[in-house]
């Protein structure tokens, strides 16, 4: 390849999205399978990040289904697929929401998976991706 003012161009390198399947064995989520993008741009991180550290749940829910969540197999009481998204996110019981943002916390921060037991308080959103402030 040739620059146009005669140097070599160097070729482009086209950045890999990671991902990852999220399971729930052993829980009462057993066969629950969600993928969420692992390589997020630093500008949605910091979004994540201070939508976390505020006031506003539905926000930080809505946020985390639009960047980060990529599929799921999620069905409501009707046999109805739920969708994977900031709607979706808002659908889904509070438990599940903060096991889904936590293990994504903790896959984003490379801890080994499946964990035997949640880590700290995940009693809201804020307090399952507390750990993005941190890390």
């Amino acid at each position: 390849m040739v620059a146009t003012n005669g140097a070599t161009a160097r070729k482009g390198f086209r950045i890999p999205e990671r991902t990852a399947l999220i399971n729930f064995q052993g829980t009462d989520y057993d066969g629950a399978e969600i993928r969420v993008r692992l390589s997020v741009t630093f500008a949605q991180f910091i979004a994540l990040r201070e939508s976390a550290q505020g006031e506003d749940q539905e926000g930080m829910a809505r946020l985390f289904g639009e960047t980060v969540l990529m599929d799921w197999n999620l069905e409501d009481a009707d046999g109805k697929l739920i969708p994977a998204d900031g709607d979706g996110m808002l659908a889904i019981p509070l438990e599940l929401t903060n096991l889904v943002v936590q293990h994504w916390v903790e896959e984003v921060a490379g801890v080994p998976s499946p964990l035997s037991e949640p880590s700290g308080n995940i009693d809201t959103l804020a307090a399952a991706s507390t750990a993005m402030a941190t890390e």
